[in-house]
């Protein structure tokens, strides 16, 4: 078997002929040794050096074999997810191995017309198929069942339908775990691929491991997938962590943990930025947003020195009705800063005003007396304070004209505070009925939580999108108190102490909003991980309004995970980052020249083959689009690039999940129907005996669950 520069794999497996003829000569000098004339002692010893033979040739001849069966079988492992490898310092991210210049030299080998034979199953193999899938609708069905038996030495199997080409992963069939280091997670991972083709389901992977290795873990889940909320919370269960884990899901606000994502806040800015942030900024939209940013932020200022906590609904109201909270803050800040006869002085103005010795200005005549008298003797006092100053001024205008000003934030936050949702994310703190919890990003982290989001973004994009964007900039304002002061600012040491915060974003581009380029630019330094997941570029583009601050998140992700994808553009920016290799090409050039009869020779004939060298992609974004489901090409720690399936996680028989949480999830499958089982759990290798699959780098589990209920490999 040659081992030159030119491989040899798409060929028939000749070699079985000489270990058949070998062996065949060992068996007669081991029985007859006299038919070779030779002693018993020689013939003992020839047989031995003619099986060893005849075993060389046999595995040589088995690794052809290999190669090709691999080329045209789908490889899929279903996995209990508390089986998955521990790893000391890395996180575990499937089977596969790493690419380089020989696997693009066996694609391009396989895409030659000469190599089809070896990549289609045979007409014996084809028709005896058909006739076993009719034999199905007969009394012969339990014969055709176990015929077709999904073992990977049965050539009858029907492989799983995964689309794509097999071809990507058979190219190297010996795997080994595919990981990234953990001190590289800061730096960021992206996962990029179509619909249907296994983000979800690689979150459930990742989430399971940060889960096990006690994190503080956040998912956020714009759709609200069934399986990883089910996931999230058996994890939480087997880890023993279930104290802290908070389930927070809009479209079950009964189970649902409550969140305010406007009450708490570096600076006070930060309430009217998360407020208004959805809202259209393009063309003649972005007047009417800064208007609104600022009379949010002056309704913000003046609840929080009275003392409240701002929450959406607050915000409605005072916004709608700005007038008592004008006089509640006039009130509060005559009573701290003006003069000590400021009430006589008001009840003076308002007789006047009663007795007409006081001109009421037209914008001024619908609303009360004791306003009116109020902005009056504000004007004379001139009290220093530029909140009570802007609600004046907000007082002062027509209440047509104000609401014209604040006309698309009013909507907005009714959409916001509008049934069970409203009191999920404008929770009242004074209600002693509602005893769901609520809780923070600081609380979590201080804790060492849990937490997952559900927006139920199908039912309400817009809902969704405003309160997945206010927790992305609350998360960035905790990331920033932390990089400055860490989790214990009094240390006797004065030591910075980091979190390890794992944020998981499925549907990315539904809650990126600007909020989200700090936070992929500067969080890392404070022990934040994000793993992303999102279809295409186009996507996160779109979202943000802007291709270059698209640009500008993907260049912060350093690992980079690319599914399937129908995008060109996305597949062009994974390849672009590639190197070239060079592939050999052996072309056979055969020729004849006649002579011109001089001598006795009439013709000369030459064959001649000749290696040729040319530059290609080591990927290119054909190879990207052709990937099967649960398969991906993984740019990782420094351009290190990596084949890799990731494996199922079988939730079979899971006790920690409750059957009223079991309930929800069966509603979420019937509402959102997001959890299609996209491919037959089955694997190919996971029968194969352990001394065939040791040298391959796979691990066999067992084949039944365990006492505890718990499913097996």
């Amino acid at each position: 078997m040659s081992r030159g520069v030119i491989e040899a794999w798409l060929r028939p497996p000749i070699e079985i002929w000489s270990a058949a003829t070998s062996a065949s000569c060992g068996l007669v000098a081991l029985v007859a040794p006299w038919v070779l004339m030779m002693p018993p002692n020689l013939g003992i010893v020839a047989a031995l050096l003619a099986f060893g033979f005849a075993g060389l040739r046999g595995e040589q001849a088995w690794r052809v074999w290999r190669y090709q069966y691999g080329l045209t079988r789908y490889k899929t492992t279903a996995v209990a997810p508390h089986k998955l490898p521990r790893i000391p310092g890395k996180l575990y991210l499937g089977e596969g191995f790493a690419w380089g210049q020989q696997h693009t030299q066996r694609r391009m080998d396989a895409a030659r017309p000469e190599a089809q034979p070896y990549l289609v199953p045979g007409v014996l193999i084809t028709a005896t198929r058909m006739t076993l899938r009719g034999l199905r609708r007969t009394p012969l069905k339990p014969l055709a069942a176990a015929l077709t038996a999904p073992r990977w030495w049965n050539p009858l199997a029907e492989p799983p339908d995964l689309g794509g080409t097999p071809i990507l992963h058979g190219v190297e069939p010996k795997e080994v775990h595919v990981t990234l280091g953990q001190k590289h997670r800061p730096g960021h991972l992206l996962w990029l691929g179509t619909t249907r083709v296994g983000k979800t389901r690689g979150m459930e992977l990742l989430v399971t491991q940060d889960i096990r290795d006690r994190k503080v873990v956040i998912v956020i889940d714009p759709k609200g997938d069934a399986e990883l909320m089910l996931r999230v919370y058996a994890e939480a269960a087997r880890a023993g962590r279930m104290d802290h884990l908070y389930l927070f899901h809009l479209g079950y606000p009964d189970i649902s943990a409550r969140y305010n994502g406007i009450g708490n806040f570096a600076r006070i800015t930060e309430v009217a930025n998360r407020t208004t942030n959805p809202l259209p900024s393009s063309g003649n939209s972005a007047a009417f947003k800064e208007f609104a940013w600022r009379f949010t932020n002056l309704v913000a200022q003046a609840q929080v020195a009275l003392g409240q906590v701002p929450t959406y609904d607050l915000l409605l109201r005072d916004i709608t009705d700005i007038e008592p909270l004008f006089l509640r803050y006039a009130t509060h800040i005559l009573r701290m800063q003006g003069p000590e006869d400021w009430e006589l002085q008001l009840e003076k103005v308002q007789t006047q005003i009663e007795k007409r010795q006081i001109t009421v200005p037209r914008a001024l005549q619908d609303r009360s007396q004791h306003l009116v008298a109020l902005v009056h003797v504000l004007k004379d006092l001139q009290l220093p304070d530029a909140v009570l100053q802007g609600l004046a001024t907000a007082v002062r205008y027509e209440r047509s004209f104000f609401e014209k000003i604040v006309a698309s934030l009013g909507p907005f936050l009714e959409k916001l505070t509008t049934g069970p949702v409203g009191k999920l994310i404008s929770p009242d703190y004074f209600d002693p009925a509602d005893t769901r919890p609520i809780f923070d990003w600081m609380q979590i982290i201080r804790q060492g939580g849990i937490v997952y989001v559900g927006l139920d973004a199908l039912s309400d994009a817009t809902v969704a999108a405003a309160v997945g964007n206010s927790m992305l900039a609350d998360l960035v304002s905790v990331g920033g108190k932390l990089y400055k002061t860490g989790l214990d600012p009094h240390h006797p040491e004065g030591k910075i102490v980091l979190p390890e915060v794992a944020c998981h974003f499925d549907e990315v581009n539904e809650i990126a909003g600007p909020e989200f380029v700090p936070m992929v630019n500067k969080l890392g330094g404070s022990g934040f991980s994000i793993t992303a997941y999102t279809q295409t570029i186009p996507d996160i583009e779109a979202k943000l309004g802007d291709a270059a601050k698209a640009r500008q998140v993907l260049g912060n992700f350093n690992n980079i995970i690319m599914l399937r994808v129908k995008d060109p553009g996305t597949a062009e920016f994974f390849c672009s980052q590639l190197p070239e290799v060079d592939v050999q090409h052996l072309m056979v050039v055969t020729g004849v020249s006649d002579t011109d009869g001089s001598t006795a020779t009439d013709f000369t004939s030459r064959n001649e083959d000749r290696l040729s060298t040319q530059r290609v992609p080591m990927v290119s974004p054909s190879d990207i689009m052709a990937l099967p489901q649960g398969q991906a090409f993984a740019l990782l720690e420094g351009n290190r690039l990596f084949k890799l399936r990731f494996p199922l996680p079988d939730p079979t028989n899971d006790r920690f999940v409750p059957p009223s949480l079991q309930d929800v999830a069966n509603q979420m499958r019937a509402k959102y129907r997001t959890s299609e089982h996209w491919s037959a759990q089955t694997d190919w290798l996971k029968d194969m005996p352990v001394g065939l699959v040791a040298p391959l780098g796979f691990t066999v589990g067992d084949s039944a669950g365990n006492d505890d209920g718990e499913a097996a490999a």
